[in-house]
């Protein structure tokens, strides 16, 4: 397949990225809907599809709720005030965010998109579950798009893509209006062709809203100190490390921000438990409130309609079985502890080696657990598929890791 792939740097016209769904989105599985953008805008916009816009239904990539009217989200209503910013249209996910099976995780598989596809070529995984928005940024098909992560769901499909991919700070958005998977672990964020878009939507989306027991006010809250020199704690595997980090390393050290590498250290955290507690709660919350005659209306009856179509698991349903086997019990004490034992552990790290931010060249789930910010950085798109970085920091650090991700990618080209 051609390398639908472009330079990061390269601006596109609205009818440029109409023409490049039309071509290509058959092939790519990426965008459920659009419409034609609006030229006069500087951002193009797509949406992931479990978070409502009321333009569209919403489906969580399931067949069982494809008709899933949902009003605007509050992060997209916070978005609508930004003049800049067109949304346009939504995106596949993996299905209900990949808590139907994970013998297919990898290729960004649902019923009702397909299996989504790299644009560097369809030999490579193209990740889940934010996979139509990492694709359709990759693609070329719109400028910037929002996808959310449980763990990993837009960290994965970002490096995997070869696309600029961020988690903010959990609670800095709001996740009010958005088909949940777990309440503890889920955060809204932003996929892009550079780090300049990834702040503007992020900062448009940012908000005090009373509904989401975890959001606040990002404008207001502390922010961890950070010198202006700061020190990057590069986590390995037993895999040498590539030329091109070499040569950004080395190009880092020139500006006065210095590397030290480390062994990746493990650790393990309660996630299967957490998180299947929890969607039986979250899912029935919001589908009491948002179903319909033609959808369900809890999570027992989604189970129920997935069981009644053989045609609907074809790759298994493993994930959902083991969500309504699991007993809820203790699930938010269980939630808490795994959240602090991550956020100690990013902290204990940093403190040892006297750091400010930490990389990897694989996805770590600490950040996702913890709720801190995250971004996925292109390092090598000459490399097929494209060498990324992940980066990491303190919570509420989120302008800061921006910063230095532009840094970043600045000394990169």
């Amino acid at each position: 397949m051609e390398n639908l792939s472009y330079p990061l740097n390269r601006d596109l016209s609205a009818a440029q990225m109409v023409k490049r769904i039309q071509a290509f989105n058959g092939v790519l599985h990426a965008v459920r809907f659009y419409k034609n953008p609006k030229v006069d805008c500087g951002i193009h916009l797509l949406v992931k599809d479990n978070i409502g816009v009321r333009d569209w239904p919403a489906s969580a990539g399931s067949l069982a709720l494809k008709n899933l009217r949902l009003p605007d989200a509050f992060c997209i209503e916070q978005l609508r005030k930004n003049s800049r910013i067109d949304i346009f249209g939504k995106t596949h996910l993996t299905e209900l965010a990949g808590f139907v099976t994970s013998s297919v995780l990898k290729r960004g598989y649902s019923e009702l998109g397909g299996f989504g596809r790299n644009p560097y070529g369809g030999r490579f995984p193209c990740g889940g579950s934010s996979v139509g928005s990492a694709v359709a940024v990759s693609a070329g098909f719109c400028d910037a798009a929002l996808g959310t992560e449980t763990r990993g769901s837009i960290m994965i499909p970002a490096m995997y893509n070869g696309v600029y991919g961020f988690k903010p700070t959990r609670g800095s958005i709001s996740r009010t209006g958005i088909i949940p998977l777990s309440s503890s672990f889920d955060a809204p964020g932003v996929l892009a062709r550079n780090p300049e878009l990834l702040k503007e939507v992020f900062l448009s989306m940012t908000g005090y809203d009373s509904s989401d027991p975890q959001s606040f006010d990002f404008s207001f809250c502390s922010k961890p100190f950070i010198r202006s020199s700061p020190r990057l704690l590069f986590l390995r595997n037993a895999s040498q490390v590539s030329p091109a980090l070499k040569f950004l390393f080395s190009r880092l050290a020139d500006l006065g921000i210095s590397v030290v590498e480390l062994e990746t250290p493990q650790i393990v955290f309660d996630y299967k438990e957490i998180s299947s507690s929890d969607i039986k709660r979250d899912m029935t919350k919001f589908l009491e409130r948002y179903g319909s005659a033609s959808e369900p209306k809890s999570f027992r009856e989604l189970v129920e309609k997935y069981r009644s179509r053989p045609e609907s698991h074809r790759y298994g349903m493993e994930r959902l079985e083991d969500a309504w086997a699991m007993p809820e019990s203790k699930e938010k004490k269980l939630a808490n502890r795994n959240i602090k034992k991550a956020n100690d552990f990013i902290e204990s790290l940093l403190f040892k080696y006297d750091a400010d931010y930490i990389l990897s060249s694989e996805y770590l789930d600490w950040w996702a657990i913890g709720g801190g910010p995250t971004i996925a950085f292109p390092v090598d798109l000459e490399k097929t598929p494209p060498g990324c970085l992940m980066v990491g920091t303190r919570r509420n650090g989120d302008l800061a890791l921006l910063s230095l991700v532009k840094a970043m990618s600045s000394v990169r080209k």
